[in-house]
């Protein structure tokens, strides 16, 4: 059976003491695999899994060190015009003997780990707690692997742990619905629903913050989002389009300053990491005049749209633009992600 790997990031709650290790064993990290780096680099040749067993003697930090240090240099040396690599990173890579998990349950921790470091015979007792997505995921007959990362983020320390879950194979018996990822409403959907409304004042509020964990409100709004279209609809694949927000072609220069953190991609994202796990589909279709076409007249003019509103120019069909885009994101299913053909014989393609 097939796996999924999920990572899940554990804040380590260290004291004085605990951090002042972590930070000499960050140091001492980053100088051991630029100096292995240097050592690889000259080598004539740079293959196999492994680095030569020669250049990576000592403890098992050294051995960890020296395996990361042969990934960047085979990665490096991959490219065309090949450069000297450095390591900058803030994070520890730890295999399965240089960290032990234990299930210690104190007062305030749940999940206790013993990473290597500078004194011999003894480990590094580190406490964390588990997420509540952690926890879903080993409920769901997850695999904690025994490898893991010490990573130092602005000051605070996380261990990320890695959970192998077997995926679970799409249903042919699933119904489909079509999903409309917009700016005003987060969420729209073919059969007129609307999710997330309140994520667009919130994403302009915060859009200049920086956020510890790398995760903004507005995509913690979306994954909400996303566990909650999830719980409304079970068995059901989701049609999605696969959008694209580059560049600055079409887009003033407010448009973009006022949207430029708007993670369009984040939803359609979360739906296949659930997907792979739920046993449902996410398909990706042409996004191309959604907006725009009548979903009862199939005529095509860019006139149908005003701001939220949509009245087709020939039929009179109305409805909110955001549901209309919606519905034809789930005809292009069967459309073969074709794109209308009154798009050409307009001339708007």
């Amino acid at each position: 059976m097939s796996s999924v790997l999920r990572s899940f990031r554990l804040k380590i709650y260290a004291n004085k003491n605990k951090l002042a290790k972590l930070d000499a064993l960050i140091t001492w990290w980053q100088q051991e695999v630029n100096k292995k780096i240097n050592l690889y680099w000259q080598l004539p040749k740079v293959s196999g899994s492994h680095p030569p067993k020669e250049t990576k003697r000592g403890g098992r930090l050294v051995q960890d060190a020296s395996q990361k240090a042969w990934q960047i240099v085979k990665s490096a040396k991959k490219q065309t015009n090949p450069q000297l690599p450095i390591f900058e990173g803030s994070e520890i890579d730890l295999n399965e003997k240089s960290i032990v998990f234990q299930d210690w349950i104190t007062k305030s921790f749940d999940l206790w780990v013993k990473a290597t470091h500078f004194e011999k015979y003894h480990r590094l007792a580190l406490p964390c707690k588990k997420t509540g997505e952690l926890n879903k995921a080993v409920g769901k007959g997850g695999q904690l692997r025994k490898s893991a990362k010490i990573i130092k983020v602005r000051g605070e320390y996380y261990l990320q742990v890695y959970v192998e879950l077997p995926e679970k194979k799409p249903s042919l018996t699933n119904s489909k619905l079509g999903i409309d990822v917009g700016l005003t409403n987060a969420v729209a959907t073919s059969d007129g629903q609307f999710y997330g409304k309140e994520l667009r004042d919130l994403r302009i509020r915060t859009k200049h913050r920086k956020y510890l964990k790398k995760t903004s409100p507005f995509k913690q709004g979306l994954n909400h989002v996303t566990n909650q279209l999830i719980k409304d609809y079970p068995s059901t694949d989701f049609i999605v389009e696969n959008l694209l927000f580059k560049g600055k072609r079409k887009r003033s220069k407010t448009f973009r300053r006022r949207n430029n953190n708007w993670a369009y991609k984040h939803l359609a994202n979360r739906l296949v990491q659930h997907g792979e796990l739920e046993g449902f589909q996410v398909i990706k279709v042409e996004p191309a005049y959604t907006s725009q076409t009548c979903p009862e007249c199939k005529y095509v003019d860019k006139e149908n749209r005003n701001g939220d509103r949509f009245i087709c120019k020939k039929c009179g069909y109305s409805n909110h633009a955001d549901i209309v885009g919606a519905i034809n994101i789930l005809e292009r299913v069967s459309q073969a992600h074709s794109v209308p053909e009154s798009c050409i014989q307009k001339g708007k393609i």
